[in-house]
């Protein structure tokens, strides 16, 4: 979900309750005479070290209604080559234009013990493509060895969540992380990826929630592997405001649902009737069945109407305004369901997930930021309708919101008041064999053997269809040709194409997962080669190039994949006459793994030669998407498979 439109109107709806005296910010400070750290030698081929990272998070009574939120960063970082000059040089301040700066110092240290202080008068706006616009500064002389100190506070809007990464990648010495209110106030903070403790004390009137981190290595990007999910970092939420009740949990999953649930079923008798009026005019109450009735509203929707994530004020939100205008904000667009669902008598539940590839959604630790996409599950099928995303069609959602922890928000009656209660639970994602990226191709050489013609179809089912229909119909003509082109080259070699097509291209086909289809015939020189009187056929290339894995340092992170999946790849070659393969057995590779007597992933090819024609056969499957480390390295294995299957040349000689 928006984070704006959630906190709009359930993060900032608890601020009144919170007030008391005004009190000061702490102030950032440094020392008038710096000097250079001596880093240990074990860090001299890193670019940089980080010696000091300060982070402080502080609310303060601002008047009888708010509380202000100021956030200070301190950083002291060790430059030790041309990559760290490159990456300190410019200083990103994490704040927009909307934000107020309370204060801002930044210098540089050089190896001679001259410092060279920022001039407030050179931080500059820049707009990033987003259309946000944030401010940069850059450091100027610096070398190696030298340091880069800066700090700034600014105050911006209130929110009783947080987040702070505190790995990078490069070491980090030393963070400490103050989160920081009045006494009343109690604030939780929890670790993700490592372990530490947090102290809990008040001091000159101050209620201070502190954790200190020592020795943090760098994390280093792996393939298969999301950086963000497995990085070292630290939440906290406001849990306690102990001027009403010192046991009253805040801000509990099971507020969240009912606010979520009294939200998006927030419409009047007459929006509900123009919802029901549209559904009878559309005849979904005529249908059979609930997943025809889901189906067809979903389509119908995403089709006549347009999503805004930024569109988050409440007039725009309204079911009235949606249907008007037909565009709606996160809001509005689940309100619309709503209202629909509740018409046809849909048995429904709303879903908050996280993001598997970031922040999940954890059941002892309530930080409403990672409940950010709303989706609607079905508890009689069991299977989940993305209404923000009109790239995906029921049963399919975005699969990094999958196999991973969700909010589910539970409808519940007690007399008249209907409201909703929470429960955690993984969001499930359809079955592995159900997303295929298979290949069938017969390959075929000309009379003169110095080219091949190949006949080719591409074959996408499930969560791996919705990108290219993404592709296919929201491009024109121009764009649809090139990305017929490329994906062609990517396994004939070749950009002659004599003939393609796409068949089952509509969002509407995902729903019985139809297979998208590009089917072309090319002619390519690419793939063949004569040496002497023999002929080389580079079959392996014939898949596609494929990720090759190397380990030159130990694996930190276990296994991701965006979702299961299989990948069938079927190739027919016609043998010339007068010639035979002298090499086939090296089209014989094999490599899986089994996990309590299943096959949970692998790499097979295997062969067979019938007259003048060889039928090549291969199946890689991953059944899941996580594998832990103790199965990396033969992950590792079956992904190379691949791209050893790459580097297969046959050889053709001739007979006799």
């Amino acid at each position: 979900m928006n984070k704006k439109t959630l906190f709009l109107l359930i993060g900032l709806a608890s601020a009144q309750q919170l007030f008391a005296q005004t009190t000061n910010i702490e102030k950032e400070t440094w020392t008038d005479k710096p000097a250079i750290h001596t880093i240990d030698s074990k860090y001299s081929k890193e670019a940089a070290v980080v010696i000091s990272d300060t982070r402080r998070i502080e609310f303060v009574d601002a008047s009888k209604d708010e509380i202000d939120e100021y956030y200070t960063i301190h950083k002291i970082v060790h430059i030790n080559d041309d990559r760290g000059i490159e990456g300190f040089n410019k200083i990103y301040l994490g704040l927009s234009e909307n934000s107020d700066i309370v204060d801002v110092k930044a210098r540089s240290i050089l190896t001679d013990g001259k410092v060279i202080e920022l001039d407030k008068n050179d931080i500059k706006d820049i707009k990033e493509e987003d259309g946000n616009t944030y401010k940069i500064f850059a450091l100027n002389g610096l070398e190696k060895g030298c340091e880069v100190e800066y700090f700034y506070t600014f105050k911006k809007s209130t929110t009783y969540f947080g987040r702070e990464i505190v790995q990078e990648r490069i070491p980090v010495l030393a963070t400490t992380l103050q989160v920081i209110g009045p006494p009343r106030l109690k604030f939780e903070v929890k670790s993700y990826n490592f372990n530490v403790s947090a102290s809990d004390t008040v001091i000159n009137n101050k209620r201070v929630a502190q954790c200190i981190v020592k020795n943090t290595p760098g994390l280093d990007e792996e393939k298969y592997a999301y950086f963000d999910a497995n990085v070292y970092r630290i939440e906290y939420k406001l849990s306690y405001n102990t001027s009403g009740s010192s046991t009253e949990r805040m801000f509990t999953w099971n507020e969240l649902a009912k606010r979520v649930y009294s939200i998006y079923t927030d419409y009047s008798d007459k929006e509900y009737k123009a919802a029901s009026d549209l559904v009878t005019a559309n005849g979904w109450d005529k249908l059979t069945g609930e997943v025809a009735k889901i189906t067809a509203v979903e389509d119908f929707i995403k089709k006549s109407f347009s999503y805004n994530e930024d569109l988050n004020s409440a007039e725009g939100n309204t079911l009235t305004t949606v249907l008007h205008d037909k565009i709606g904000g996160t809001i509005g667009t689940m309100r619309l369901y709503t209202a629909i669902f509740q018409n046809l008598g849909i048995n429904y539940q709303y879903v908050l997930s996280g993001n598997r590839e970031k922040f999940a959604v954890d059941r002892q630790f309530e930080d409403w930021n990672n409940c950010e996409y709303p989706i609607f599950y079905f508890p009689t099928e069991n299977k989940f309708l993305a209404p923000t995303r009109p790239d995906y069609r029921y049963p399919w959602i975005f699969p990094s919101w999958g196999s991973t922890n969700g909010l589910f928000c539970k409808k519940m009656s007690l007399g008249n008041v209907t409201t909703a209660v929470a429960e955690v639970k993984p969001v499930s994602m359809e079955p592995y064999d159900q997303t295929v990226q298979n290949l069938e191709a017969r390959l075929e050489l000309s009379p003169d053997l110095d080219s091949l013609s190949i006949d080719e179809k591409q074959i996408f089912q499930g969560y791996a269809s919705v990108n290219y229909r993404d592709a296919f119909n929201y491009s024109n003509d121009e764009q649809k040709k090139n990305i017929i082109k490329e994906l062609t080259k990517a396994f004939a070699n070749s950009e002659n194409i004599l003939f393609s097509e796409v068949l089952n291209p509509g969002f509407e086909d995902e729903t019985l997962n139809k297979p998208l289809i590009l089917h072309t015939k090319t002619k390519s020189g690419e793939l063949i080669e004569r040496a002497g009187n023999k002929l080389l056929l580079k079959i392996g290339m014939a898949i596609g190039p494929q990720v090759e894995m190397y380990q030159e340092k130990p694996r930190q992170e276990p296994v991701d994949f965006e979702f299961g999946h299989i990948e069938e790849r079927k190739i027919d070659f016609v043998i010339p006459d007068g010639y035979t393969i002298s090499n086939p057995n090296d089209l014989k590779i094999s490599q899986t793994y089994t996990d309590n007597g299943e096959q949970t992933m692998g790499f097979v090819c295997s062969y067979e030669i019938k007259g003048n024609l060889l039928s090549v056969h291969i199946v890689e499957q991953y059944h899941h998407e996580f594998y832990p480390m103790e199965q990396f390295d033969t992950f590792r294995k079956i992904i190379n498979s691949s791209a050893d299957f790459n580097k297969v040349v046959l050889v053709l000689e001739k007979k006799g």
